[in-house]
């Protein structure tokens, strides 16, 4: 049963880590600081592993726990942050270019990085959630603590501005549908 339990657990320590920690440290902006908050999320989750099986989404449970230890540690240094997502800074991954299209896939996503970098913060951040990490609407606003409203209304201005930096004239239905799969699917 130990062994079972170890098992499953380093299989969610390797699968969310690095996921975590990059958004642990796209609202503290400390790499020893986001290590640790996580370090210690997963440290919590071994202790009561008895009570792993009763949580219903893990994956929203470990986003929230994160975001709530990030909102523990910056009052535990008593630091006034009043928009938490003013200086986050996300990346889109690229993920894996087949060889015949290397070239234009390259300059696709080196186009859409510079379309997410020139996004409002909370929207890089929402984005984030949604398209890497494979999060819906519902748990990212329960991790962010905002409306589902509030998550899609970001995710409209963040296509309209993604759209209108890489030219896609979203008048077009199907050049819509189009531009909103490719930006909202997981990779």
């Amino acid at each position: 049963m130990i062994r079972k339990d170890q098992e499953t657990f380093t299989h969610l320590f390797e699968h969310y880590f690095d996921r975590l920690f990059q958004f642990a440290m796209s609202m503290v902006k400390s790499e020893i600081l986001a290590e640790e908050i996580v370090l210690d999320i997963f440290t919590k989750l071994w202790g009561k592993r008895e009570d792993l099986a009763r949580i219903t989404n893990i994956k929203a449970y470990l986003y929230i726990s994160v975001r709530n230890s990030v909102i523990t540690a910056i009052r535990a240094k008593k630091k006034v942050v009043f928009e938490i997502f003013d200086s986050a800074t996300v990346a889109v991954a690229d993920g894996h270019l087949s060889p015949e299209n290397e070239l234009i896939e390259e300059e696709m996503f080196k186009d859409l990085n510079e379309a997410v970098k020139s996004l409002p913060e909370k929207c890089k951040i929402i984005f984030k959630l949604i398209r890497e990490d494979g999060l819906n609407r519902n748990e990212v606003a329960d991790i962010l603590g905002v409306s589902v409203k509030t998550v899609d209304n970001q995710i409209a201005i963040a296509v309209r501005k993604i759209a209108d930096r890489l030219n896609i004239d979203l008048r077009s239905p199907a050049k819509s549908v189009s531009l909103l799969a490719l930006l909202l699917c997981s990779n």
